[in-house]
């Protein structure tokens, strides 16, 4: 259940900071969280304005314009956020976008030659692949912090992407001010860390 409160926080976030893209997807995803997709467009579309490379903006905007029937601008905006994905190398946006695609019918976008190469996967000799980047590396050398999330990080997301979430994380806990002491923060903490890192 979507907590209405916090809503109401991230609605005055936004009204005080309107291209603050943090708040904006974060209220878009708590919008669609609790049924109000109609509510939660306009932030997604803020949140491209902002950051045109933010895959996961496109996804969740593509799915409510499907939600709304309006199939040709989902079509529109899930193969714009399907290349953009493609070229970030985003997967797990990539492949939600093609399987919103097919459901509307749509034609996914043809992967250039490069995104489909396995070399540089068998070039380090581990078989590790970061699921952000799609690169081999490095990896971390050890577990970020305990638990079964913790190690997940571990396999599948390279030493890079980890430092770019580390200052991301701070400003998630910054700008929606979560006091990290409470579940609930925390939840919230681990929701934007899961989405930065295409950890599933």
């Amino acid at each position: 259940m979507v907590n209405e409160a916090r809503i109401e926080k991230l609605q005055a976030a936004v009204a005080e900071h309107p291209n603050n893209e943090l708040a904006q997807f974060s209220l878009g995803s708590a919008l669609l969280e609790a049924g109000r997709h109609e509510e939660a467009g306009p932030c997604f579309q803020r949140v491209i304005a902002v950051n045109s490379q933010h895959s996961k903006a496109y996804e969740l905007l593509g799915t409510v314009q499907k939600l709304g029937g309006h199939d040709d601008l989902a079509i529109q905006t899930l193969t714009n956020g399907y290349r953009v994905a493609q070229r970030r190398g985003d997967l797990a946006p990539m492949n939600a976008m093609a399987s919103l695609l097919q459901e509307l019918g749509a034609e996914v976008p043809a992967a250039p030659a490069k995104a489909a190469s396995p070399q540089s996967e068998s070039a380090g000799g581990t078989g590790f692949s970061c699921r952000r980047c799609g690169g081999v590396g490095p990896q971390l050398e050890k577990q970020p912090f305990k638990g079964e999330l913790g190690e997940v990080v571990l396999a599948s997301v390279c030493a890079t992407c980890w430092r770019e979430w580390v200052g991301m994380g701070t400003k998630v806990i910054n700008e929606l001010r979560l006091p990290m002491y409470e579940p609930e923060a925390q939840a919230m903490y681990d929701k934007h860390m899961k989405e930065f890192l295409l950890i599933d």
